[in-house]
């Protein structure tokens, strides 16, 4: 009886190990992949979310124009928006992830220093 505790013990703690080695690799893979998507201004999404395209485009230092043009094609938009234009009533029309104009900025700001 003895032996089989053991070999039962030792057949958990194996698996704990396993599980233990799977998650840290899975959060170290997470971690890469949120590395590939930095940008060079970091603001939360729930703050990008009461900024105009204007502000959005004075902290990425590109032309607001480009970057509202760029939301009115991409997001098939229908109103008429302006620099002014707070992001959040823009969501109102196409529930849009404040992460994508993040990203858009940051096309249009690499853009630009690819020029």
């Amino acid at each position: 009886m003895n032996k089989i505790a053991i070999f039962g013990l030792a057949a958990i703690s194996i698996i704990l190990i396993g599980a233990f080695a799977y998650l840290s690799y899975s959060g170290n893979e997470e971690h890469e992949h949120e590395d590939e998507h930095d940008h060079s201004v970091e603001i939360e999404g729930s703050e990008m979310k009461i900024l105009t395209v204007q502000e959005v485009a004075d902290l990425w230092e590109i032309d607001s124009e480009v970057l509202l043009s760029k939301m009115i094609s991409q997001f098939d938009l229908k109103e008429s928006y302006t620099a002014d234009s707070v992001l959040e009533d823009i969501r109102e029309e196409y529930a849009f992830s404040p992460a994508l104009i993040k990203d858009m900025a940051e096309e249009i700001k690499q853009g630009i220093q690819n020029e």
